[in-house]
């Protein structure tokens, strides 16, 4: 059986300022947006990462604690402590770090989406 990978798909409770927050603070562009009989929009970012936002109560999903989620994504940057500096600066919510991990030599750290969906940032250099 072959799988293909899609994107992740983040359930909003205000889909339309999940995906402002997206645009605006992580720099993704809308390649398709679906407002007829359902709303959800597809993201991509200049790296090629590739997120998909839907409206949680229109696909019956209530989220709860959003920091207690079974799945967080990952992302990559050149310079952690940078990149909190500008998240910071866009008022967004940094959970830890930026941390740095002497024993493989990487900095790491996390933060959480405009609705409490938690993130986790390392540099280039982690294993």
């Amino acid at each position: 059986m072959k799988i293909g990978v899609r994107e992740p798909v983040i359930f909003a409770d205000n889909f339309k300022a999940m995906i402002d927050w997206y645009v605006d603070v992580l720099d993704f562009t809308i390649v398709h947006l679906v407002e007829d009989h359902y709303h959800y929009c597809n993201l991509k970012n200049s790296q090629g990462i590739l997120l998909g936002i839907a409206d949680s109560k229109e696909m019956g999903v209530f989220p709860s604690e959003r920091k207690n989620n079974t799945v967080v994504l990952q992302f990559e940057v050149k310079n952690v402590s940078k990149f909190f500096e500008y998240l910071k600066e866009k008022g967004s919510n940094i959970t830890f770090g930026p941390s740095y991990d002497k024993k493989d030599g990487f900095w790491y750290g996390g933060f959480n989406d405009l609705e409490g969906n938690p993130f986790w940032v390392v540099d280039d250099k982690c294993p």
